[in-house]
């Protein structure tokens, strides 16, 4: 049975401590750096309650405890994880259209991202409406990016274009959407 232990209790160790190396490049964004010296101090006394567990004898109190820190810091690396892979995939995206430079490129793009059902929104400023970005999602199939505070002028072009086609093909705008949220 100590052998058994032994094995699960290093399998999720190992794991964790490879999250927490492999996350640690997100440590500076929204908080994680609480989260991930959370998770090493979980780990680093699991690790010390599986030696206690190896000397001691059969100690299922040592045991459950080590077992739980250890799954709590995995977890809170596979969350961190969930986040890192969201956010690779979301600047994945967006290297694609900053690449493109002028309305006509973006012309072409957005095209092409209406043949395949992968229309975009670019929302600009500090921060942008997030119901009306759920309803651009769940509603219109719209997916939406918040770009910050610095307008570019190609991108603006691509949200004209998504307008235009939300007025031809739902004889709505964003504007309208808008005002419907607010009207509520």
């Amino acid at each position: 049975m100590k052998l058994k232990t032994s094995i699960i209790i290093s399998i999720i160790s190992s794991l964790g401590i490879y999250l927490l190396f492999s996350n640690s490049d997100v440590r500076n964004i929204n908080n994680f750096n609480l989260l991930l010296n959370i998770s090493a101090i979980l780990i680093v006394i699991g690790i010390i309650g599986f030696i206690i567990y190896l000397i001691a004898k059969e100690s299922r109190k040592i045991k459950n405890i080590t077992i739980g820190l250890v799954f709590i810091s995995l977890v809170i690396n596979s969350y961190v994880g969930f986040y890192k892979y969201q956010m690779n995939k979301t600047n994945k995206i967006l290297s694609e259209y900053y690449e493109l430079k002028t309305c006509k490129e973006m012309e072409t793009r957005f095209a092409s991202d209406l043949k395949k059902g992968e229309i975009k929104y670019f929302f600009f400023g500090i921060g942008y409406d997030t119901e009306l970005a759920k309803i651009l999602d769940d509603k219109y199939k719209i997916e939406t990016f918040g770009m910050g505070c610095i307008i570019q002028s190609e991108m603006i072009c691509y949200n004209e274009l998504v307008d235009k086609f939300l007025k031809e093909k739902y004889n709505n705008s964003i504007n309208g959407i808008y005002k419907e949220i607010r009207i509520e």
